[in-house]
């Protein structure tokens, strides 16, 4: 019969069981510092321009990225903070690489 090895984890100077660390997912102490914003400034200014559009001229946004404006542009106008889901940013930013390979 084998045994199961015993491992452990030793974070901030303390040894822990290894299965500590996925149970209670210890993360790292300062995990703030380890993300960034990977909202650009490119990315602000097309996201602005056509949710602007939208709201103020009624101007249908490119099929591509229509559904996330307007979930943008809904939550503009129930007074929520906009939120942008991770699938709705990997279609902006698809749109804007296309756009820009297209100039």
């Amino acid at each position: 019969m084998v045994s199961k090895p015993s491992i452990h984890v030793i974070w901030q100077n303390t040894v822990y069981p290894w299965w500590w660390k996925v149970a209670y997912l210890i993360l790292h102490e300062n995990f703030g510092d380890l993300v960034t914003n990977p909202v650009d400034e490119a990315f602000g200014r097309a996201i602005n321009a056509h949710v602007n559009a939208y709201l103020n001229k009624g101007t249908m946004p490119p099929t591509e990225i229509a559904a996330t404006v307007m979930n943008l542009a809904d939550d503009v106008m129930a007074g929520r903070k906009m939120t942008i889901r991770a699938g709705d940013y990997i279609a902006v930013q698809n749109y804007m690489k296309k756009t820009a390979a297209g100039k």
